[in-house]
């Protein structure tokens, strides 16, 4: 019997069939990070300009807050409309393709589910990392405009960073298989009803989630710890120059804490991949053997076909 045929024999492939449509929100996602990142700089120069009468310094961070919103209310929903379609295609072929091959039924539930993690994960995830690269980058590159000295403080960060969250992605990876092992499990212990099954299911799913959340407070909690100590040293330096105004002041002191709050978004973003590596293996299972199947398939035909010449 003939597995049911798919388009695509990889999770990824839903999204290389829109990558120009979801090239183009990512585009939008980016031109909104920019003129964000703007906005210090343009509220610092508003700031100076209206301390000395001039209303008309008002007008950068005006238009750039427009322009923002303009730009944001049309990726909003033109998001919706294509991650609608694209997880779709997505969950179609995921059911198809595992069924096709004998994959339970109660598995391939608990897969399609974790389908709408992965479209999800495309549509807000990348976007707010796109959005803490711009941001972390960004504001780094302008306190060194302002500077030198605040600008190297802050890129000195960068480093206890780094190495908390190699070894937080380690742990996180090997939380995220234990829970995605579990919930596989769910439709199963749902469809037995016994109780002492159905408690014993939730609570591993508990555990699971709270030892995750717990791994990401403390990396989280690190990298607040080193921000604060820094944001001080930024404060009183800032305030320590008196060639600065109060606009200049105002930009470097919003765009320390744009940096620190980027970074805050790190553990999160980790947590995300990790979960997302684990989850694209499960729904792609059964695309190998598809992919033998296909070979095979094609040398009968090549055969049958050499022997009615």
């Amino acid at each position: 019997m003939r597995a049911p045929q798919a388009r695509g024999t990889s999770a990824l492939d839903a999204l290389r069939r829109y990558r120009w449509r979801i090239s183009f929100t990512y585009g939008l996602t980016l031109a909104e990070d920019l003129l964000e990142l703007s906005y210090p700089w343009a509220t610092g120069i508003a700031i100076n300009g209206l301390l000395a009468h001039n209303y008309y310094l008002a007008l950068p961070i005006v238009l750039a807050w427009m322009a923002r919103s303009t730009i944001g209310l049309i990726r909003r929903m033109y998001d919706t409309r294509l991650y609608t379609t694209v997880y779709n295609e997505l969950v179609e072929e995921t059911i198809l393709r595992q069924r096709g091959h004998g994959i339970p039924a109660t598995t391939v539930s608990a897969r399609s589910a974790m389908s709408r993690e992965f479209v999800t994960f495309f549509e807000k995830d990348l976007s707010i990392l796109i959005t803490a690269i711009v941001g972390v980058f960004g504001s780094l590159a302008m306190l060194f405009v302002y500077d030198t000295i605040v600008g190297a403080l802050m890129l000195m960060l960068l480093g206890p960073v780094y190495f908390v969250n190699v070894v937080y992605v380690r742990v996180s990876y090997r939380l995220n298989q234990g829970l995605n092992n579990q919930l596989e499990e769910e439709v199963q212990t749902i469809d037995a009803a016994k109780p002492a099954g159905v408690a014993e299911h939730f609570r591993n799913v508990r555990n699971w989630r709270v030892r995750l959340s717990d791994a990401e407070a403390f990396n989280w909690a690190i990298i607040e710890v080193l921000s604060i100590l820094l944001f001080v040293i930024v404060l009183v330096r800032a305030t320590y120059r008196p060639e600065l105004g109060a606009g200049e002041i105002f930009a470097m002191i919003v765009y320390v804490w744009q940096f620190m709050e980027n970074l805050d978004h790190v553990p999160q973003l980790l947590q995300q991949l990790t979960r997302l590596q684990d989850i694209k293996k499960r729904i792609e299972a059964g695309a190998s053997v598809e992919a033998i199947g296909a070979e095979i398939e094609k040398g009968e035909e090549q055969d049958a076909e050499s022997t009615r010449m």
